[in-house]
């Protein structure tokens, strides 16, 4: 089988299962107010169904949802894709986006998690998978709906948008709506080497402006906490003379 279609076929029975959990479940009693995130509950929800879905698949073995009140945890469910003796382990990460939040972009993890994948458990495949819901009013809950006609966009990290980037705090992020880029895992193996060297380059050049700014006796910081983004140190020893001397006048 052409590894395209192997993959190919993972999102197609991933798609169908998640599929028929909203058939036959599609609503939650779950409020959101406008624009408000609820992904969390909404992934429990999925991990669990998930699992029941798949406990007599043609396919989806051993399926597991992520266990109880461990935040860290890599995956939100895991299973075993098995199709003439081949035996894959596909970790997935779900992702649910309110429609009424244009903004929304879930983060997706940090980077380590696809290693671990990869070296710990010799595999291959972190799934992500998007889904779409709105609330329904107070007290209403919420209903699964579609975005661009489809209920379910299963995305594999491998094939996410060019513009994927790694952020200083060592988080993947890249538009969930954005289209999708195919890459054999050769090519994915070095557009990520790539992401990774682009982003300890981006904190290298950050930190160096930051020395020489404390060389010149200065320090950037946000303007959420002073007025101008750059501020000398002398302010602070300014302010903490006036203090002092404040304190030896009582």
């Amino acid at each position: 089988m052409e590894i395209k279609k192997y993959e190919e076929l993972i999102k197609k029975e991933v798609s169908t299962v998640i599929a028929k959990i909203f058939n036959d479940k599609p609503t939650l009693p779950i409020d959101v107010s406008k624009g408000e995130r609820v992904g969390d509950a909404i992934s429990k929800f999925l991990e669990a169904e998930f699992v029941k879905y798949t406990r007599q698949h043609q396919y989806f073995r051993e399926s597991e949802s992520s266990p109880t009140g461990r935040t860290k945890n890599p995956w939100d469910a895991q299973t075993y894709f098995e199709i003439k003796g081949q035996r894959e382990l596909i970790w997935i990460d779900f992702k649910a986006v309110n429609v009424d939040n244009d903004n929304s972009n879930p983060d997706s993890g940090t980077p380590n998690k696809l290693f671990e994948l990869m070296f710990k458990h010799n595999s291959f495949y972190l799934l992500y998978v998007v889904v779409y819901y709105q609330g329904l009013g107070e007290g209403l809950g919420l209903k699964f709906v579609k975005k661009d006609e489809v209920n379910v966009k299963p995305i594999f990290l491998k094939d996410v948008e060019q513009n994927m980037h790694i952020t200083p705090p060592n988080q993947i992020q890249f538009n969930v709506f954005a289209k999708e880029k195919y890459r054999t895992r050769d090519e994915f193996i070095d557009f990520f080497k790539n992401k990774l060297k682009e982003s300890i380059q981006r904190r290298i050049d950050n930190a160096v402006k930051k020395l020489d700014l404390i060389v010149h006796g200065k320090y950037s910081v946000p303007k959420t906490i002073f007025k101008e983004q750059e501020f000398d140190f002398t302010i602070l020893k300014e302010m903490n003379k006036e203090q002092e001397d404040k304190i030896r006048n009582l």
